[in-house]
C-alpha cells in the first residue's frame, strides 16, 4: 500500500535534463544538488487507470491537452502532469522500499525514459535519443536504430580518449535558448555484455537495464559532468556494405534535417503537446546551428578502433580551424 505524502517528504533534490528536481523516492542514476528551487516533482501517489479529458487512450498510453498517463503492466503507472510533476504508482510486489524508499531498476526506467519523455515535450523542449561525448571541437552526439552503436561509440572513446562523457541515451535541447545547450539525463552508460566485455569495465558497478534484457547501466563515478554544454555534431551511424571503408559525409538540407528528426525521442509524443510546425520549425533551427553527418561503418566491435579514425580526422580539423 502507498503512503500519504506531504512536503516535508520532497527529502531527495536532483539534477537531470536541465530541471531541478523534488522527489520523494531515490533515485541513484541522478546527479544531487543543493538548490531549493524546484522545477519539477515526483512522489509516490495513487494514479487513475483512466485519463480525465482524455484526447487519445491506447493500451499503454493516454493523454490530454496537458496530461499524460503511462500504463507499464506488471510494473507501474505514471501520471505526468503540464511538464511540472510526476506520479508513480508502483504495481504490487513491483517495487521495494527499503530505509530509503528506493524503487525497483524496472520501475526507474521508465521513470528516466517514457514518463521524462512525455513531461519534456510537454515543455516544449527537444528530448533527443544520443550518446554523447566532449570532444577538443566540442559536444559531439551519436544517433541511429537500435543497436547502431550509440552508446558503445560514446563509451570507447570516453575510455580511450580520456574525453567527458556528458550523457548517455536521452539529453535535451531546449529550443528558446540562442546557444543549442545540451541538457544531460542521468550518469549512465547502458551497454550489451559483449561491449562491456570489449571496453573491459567488468568490475565496475552495473545493474540490470530492464530485468527481461541482458542490458545493463554501468554507473558513471564521474557525476560533475552535469551541466550544460554546447552541441556541436549530431552523427547519424549507418551499417555499411561489405568491404564499404568507413565513411564521414556531411549533410545537409532535408537528409540533415531527418537526421535531426530520426533523434527525436519518442517523437509521437510531441505532437500531443505541440503544434507540428512549431516542432519542424524547432529542429530546423537545430540543424543550422549544428553540424550534421552520416558515419557508415562495419558493425563489428573488431574494427572499431581503426574505423574511428575518419571522426577523429574531422574532430581535429575542427578543432584546428577553431584557433
Amino acid at each position: 500500500m502507498i503512503s500519504h505524502q506531504n512536503e516535508n517528504d520532497y527529502s531527495f533534490r536532483y539534477s537531470i535534463y536541465g530541471l531541478a528536481v523534488e522527489s520523494t523516492i531515490e533515485i541513484p542514476e541522478l546527479s544531487p544538488i543543493d538548490q531549493k528551487q524546484c522545477d519539477v516533482k515526483i512522489k509516490l501517489g495513487a494514479v487513475p487507470e483512466q485519463l480525465d479529458g482524455v484526447e487519445r487512450d491506447f493500451e499503454w498510453i493516454a493523454y490530454s491537452k496537458s496530461d499524460c498517463l503511462l500504463r507499464i503492466p506488471n510494473i507501474c503507472r505514471f501520471l505526468v502532469e503540464n511538464g511540472k510533476s510526476i506520479t508513480v504508482c508502483p504495481d504490487p510486489g513491483a517495487y521495494r522500499f527499503s530505509c530509503s524508499q528506493e524503487l525497483s531498476a524496472d520501475i526507474r526506467v521508465f521513470l528516466l525514459g517514457s514518463a521524462f519523455g512525455a513531461l519534456i515535450h510537454q515543455r516544449g523542449w527537444l528530448p533527443l535519443h544520443i550518446s554523447a561525448v566532449d570532444s577538443p571541437s566540442g559536444v559531439w552526439a551519436f544517433t541511429g536504430a537500435s543497436g547502431a552503436g550509440k552508446s558503445t561509440i560514446a563509451g570507447w572513446i570516453h575510455r580511450k580518449m580520456s574525453w567527458p562523457m556528458i550523457s548517455d541515451d536521452v539529453s535535451v535541447i531546449q529550443p528558446e535558448l540562442t546557444e543549442p545547450l545540451l541538457f544531460p539525463g542521468p550518469r549512465k552508460l547502458k551497454l550489451w555484455q559483449d561491449a562491456i566485455d570489449y571496453l573491459g569495465c567488468q568490475d565496475e558497478r552495473f545493474i540490470s537495464d530492464l530485468s527481461n534484457t541482458k542490458k545493463k547501466q554501468l554507473f558513471l563515478s564521474d557525476r560533475t559532468v552535469n551541466q550544460a554544454k554546447a552541441l556541436r555534431a549530431l552523427v547519424l551511424l549507418e551499417k555499411s556494405g561489405e568491404g564499404e571503408p568507413p565513411s564521414l559525409n556531411r549533410l545537409s538540407g532535408v537528409e540533415a534535417f531527418n537526421a535531426c528528426m530520426s533523434a527525436l525521442y519518442r517523437p509521437y509524443m510531441a505532437e500531443w503537446f505541440r503544434n507540428r510546425k512549431e516542432i519542424m520549425a524547432d529542429l530546423l533551427s537545430l540543424c543550422d546551428r549544428i553540424d550534421v553527418y552520416k558515419f557508415r561503418r562495419q558493425w563489428s566491435l573488431d574494427v572499431l578502433p581503426r574505423q574511428m579514425s575518419v571522426i577523429f580526422n574531422q574532430i581535429k580539423s575542427d578543432s584546428n580551424s577553431s584557433l
